[in-house]
């Protein structure tokens, strides 16, 4: 039986109450100082400079502070790896609107739509801007650099040319966060500390890099949502470390906590499992009894997920997650079986790449193990081998179920450690590779 406790990092966000006029502009210099830091540092990770060179070379340019510009460092980073690893998505989706674009040029060429001259050029002009995009993409790819980056986001330096906003507004844009890395050596957080108050408050106290005082600190006030405090009260008394991000929205603060813990919901069978198979469009789950018999089995679709916006979309997984497991509850089960994720990542088939491609993937996984880890369901990821085919072969028909409630059928029985048998003959016709090598189902 495969099990893995996962562990996952939870943000809490608080808001900032009105403080000292002179220790909050001292607050905007040093968000002004690390973003311009970040950017700095960025250039000369392209430039092939390791992080001692780099924070060496911006500490008397920036902040003279070792650990916020090495924070700053990893910022960058993290900022040149994820355009990286979403090149390969972005130029998915613009092949498949390509072929889309051509698809429907050739129907329109075989038309007799009055118009359709009009509308395949219009189509063309499209295909030529995409194709020079996806090229684009393609040659950052093949050569591991990653396309010029834009901070402040794209749509706001736009709307700067189009004279929509002022030049203030788009430097504030770009100056609005400094973030601090958390170390258990150091107390949780050397630059930025976290203390309880009482009620809902926390006193947040900064490392001020411009004092010539040794410690010097500036102090505020955040005000965490009530039912996060206890989480984040007891969180601190651990000495654990965890990290910040403030972030000005508005003339607005925001205080981001970031803390990470280890689920440690232990596998229950007492009442069974579920078991929980994850699609582009549904998420079908089968609930056993200890014996690994049927019990019950439910599909909770996401409709339009793949058609709406991002928000739209981000509500719909939550709330079908969130259903789901509520259900899962019902039946007194706390244990959910699923398929490997680092199985999923490496797969390359239509439905995972649809998902992908919009990023649910992604957010389904992530939404799923926090709302598990908060409703103190325990999480195991069992093999997937074969999985669909033979729930499709033994359980689909018997109990009249689709070929996704199916595989959750066998992932939950997995889950308590049962193997399927299939015949040896059907597996030598259907899967002749496999089987010579001996492959577990």
């Amino acid at each position: 039986m495969a099990k893995k406790k996962s562990s996952l990092t939870f943000t809490y966000i608080g808001t900032m109450e009105k403080s000292d006029d002179v220790e909050t502009i001292v607050l905007d210099e040093i968000m002004r100082k690390f973003q311009s830091s970040k950017r700095y540092l960025r250039e000369r990770i392209f430039e092939g400079k390791n992080r001692k060179e780099a924070v060496d070379m911006a500490k008397p340019l920036f902040i003279n502070n070792s650990r916020y510009m090495r924070d700053a460092f990893l910022e960058a980073e993290a900022s040149i790896s994820s355009h990286k690893e979403l090149l390969p998505t972005y130029i998915q989706q613009n092949q498949s609107k390509i072929a889309t674009l051509n698809e429907q040029m050739t129907k329109l060429a075989h038309s007799k739509k009055r118009n359709k001259d009009e509308k395949i050029k219009y189509k063309q002009a499209r295909l030529k801007k995409l194709t020079k995009q996806n090229n684009y993409y393609q040659y950052h790819l093949d050569n591991g650099t990653v396309p010029k980056m834009v901070d402040g986001s794209k749509q706001l330096f736009k709307e700067l040319v189009h004279k929509k906003i002022t030049k203030e507004e788009w430097r504030d844009a770009r100056s609005n966060a400094v973030y601090s890395r958390g170390e258990k050596s150091k107390g949780g957080n050397k630059n930025i500390k976290l203390s309880y108050l009482g009620e809902n408050l926390f006193e947040m106290r900064v490392l001020n890099p411009f004092s010539d005082k040794r410690g010097d600190r500036l102090s505020f006030v955040v005000c965490f949502p009530d039912k996060f405090v206890f989480s984040i009260a007891s969180y601190l008394e651990t000495g654990e470390s965890y990290s910040v991000r403030i972030l000005r929205r508005k003339d607005k603060y925001e205080v981001h906590f970031a803390m990470e813990e280890e689920n440690s919901c232990e596998p229950t069978f007492e009442k069974g499992i579920a078991g929980l198979d994850m699609n582009p469009d549904n998420l079908s789950v089968t609930i056993v009894y200890p014996n690994g018999n049927f019990r019950a089995s439910k599909v909770f679709w996401m409709h339009d997920i793949n058609t709406v916006s991002a928000n739209k979309r981000d509500w719909i997984i939550q709330q079908t997650v969130v259903e789901m497991l509520m259900w899962v509850k019902s039946f007194g089960v706390d244990t959910l079986s699923m398929e490997e994720l680092k199985f999923l990542q490496q797969n390359k088939n239509a439905s995972f790449n649809r998902m992908a491609s919009n990023f649910s993937y992604s957010n389904i996984t992530k939404t799923l193990i926090s709302a598990c880890f908060k409703e103190h369901i325990a999480l195991i990821q069992v093999k997937p081998y074969y999985s669909s085919f033979i729930g499709k072969m033994k359980y689909q028909q018997t109990y009249g179920l689709s070929i996704h409630q199916s595989a959750a059928f066998v992932l939950a029985r997995r889950g308590l450690g049962f193997e399927e048998k299939i015949p040896k003959e059907l597996l030598l016709v259907l899967f002749a590779k496999e089987a010579k090598k001996g492959q577990p189902l």
